[in-house]
């Protein structure tokens, strides 16, 4: 029986997938043109979506944090969170010995009880003196005893005051619903200085992304802008977010950067946490079939931009062109073009 496959039958063979192979290659690189001995690309103009982006960096923030510090020293008495613990709005984390204080306390509440009792007691002796005329009135001398004795009594309300206010300081209490992300001091019975103890609590529902945008591209954006997030952490998944808010002053040691604040999605799961870096895609325009061209064949002369159309002889010829929005490839040509015409660049 006579092979099929015969050595000659091969080699024909591959010279036609060569050949096809070869055609497509051709159909697939760009058009080109000869001009005064350059090769150049031709393009014909036709319509396309464009989407104009701009493209920022963040990471992660929350809108409601606090970092809680003693106000006065003291012995540390009681820690009563550790780190990752969840707490409410005016709860309790720490407090400082507060035997001293509340003694001292007591005290100044007995010496302003008997301040108040020696002036309560001079007032009722010297309120019944009286004129020729039958009307009361107060010599010189017992005014100024009495504003002395108002004065006594005010110190003495003012230590309560201070005291009360010592005692406060004594307890560190959270400001708002959250989550503990920090202690730095956690073992009581030691000694601590304002600067020694501390007590970080962010609420995680309040977290959003963080940018610094410079000064050229601030101006192009808006709030309510709707941008796409690839998070470092989680490159193949795609988060929905929107500019919520964009600065006007410039960030404090920042030249010439402005804070903009982009939402992220609802973290149940709490897999975002602080500091997660993320990249940032702003949809800033959009436009549907509309006359584009490569980015790389607009010429800028004077301010004005121009491309190069062929003729019918075959030759270019400079044209000024107004343009629209623009990607990273492509540009939106307004007015000096028409579809199917070819341009060379």
């Amino acid at each position: 029986m006579k092979k099929f496959f015969s050595v000659k039958n091969i080699f024909i063979i591959l010279l036609v997938a060569l050949g096809v192979g070869y055609f497509f290659y051709q159909k697939s690189k760009p058009a080109v043109f000869s001009e005064g001995g350059k090769v150049k690309k031709t393009y014909t103009v036709t319509t396309n979506n464009l989407k104009s982006t701009i493209s920022l960096s963040g990471k992660i923030d929350a809108e409601e944090k606090a970092t809680l510090q003693f106000q006065i020293s003291g012995k540390l008495n009681w820690v009563g969170v550790k780190e990752g613990d969840r707490v409410k709005k005016w709860q309790v984390l720490a407090t400082l010995d507060q035997r001293e204080l509340q003694k001292t306390m007591e005290k100044y509440l007995l010496d302003y009880m008997d301040n108040r009792w020696d002036f309560e007691q001079w007032r009722d002796d010297n309120k019944k003196a009286y004129s020729g005329s039958g009307s009361t009135y107060i010599s010189d001398q017992l005014t100024r005893l009495a504003e002395q004795n108002q004065f006594g009594l005010n110190k003495t309300v003012l230590d309560v005051e201070l005291k009360s206010i010592a005692l406060e300081a004594s307890r560190l209490v959270s400001p708002l619903d959250g989550l503990v992300t920090q202690v730095d001091q956690p073992v009581a019975g030691v000694n601590i200085t304002p600067s020694t103890a501390r007590i970080e609590v962010v609420n995680p529902e309040t977290i959003y992304l963080r940018n610094l945008v410079d000064q050229q591209d601030v101006v192009k954006l808006s709030e309510g802008a709707s941008c796409e997030i690839v998070f470092d952490a989680f490159p193949e998944q795609v988060y929905s977010g929107a500019i919520t808010y964009l600065s006007y002053a410039q960030e404090p040691g920042e030249d010439n950067s402005y804070l903009v604040k982009i939402s992220v999605p609802e973290n149940k799961k709490k897999d975002l946490r602080l500091g997660m870096g993320a990249e940032i895609t702003v949809n800033l325009e959009q436009k549907n079939q509309v006359l584009a061209i490569p980015i790389e064949a607009l010429v800028q002369e004077d301010k004005n931009n121009y491309v190069y159309v062929l003729n019918k002889d075959n030759k270019s010829q400079k044209r000024k062109v107004i343009t629209g929005i623009e990607t990273d490839t492509e540009i939106e040509i307004k007015k000096g073009l028409k579809k199917g015409e070819v341009i060379v660049y």
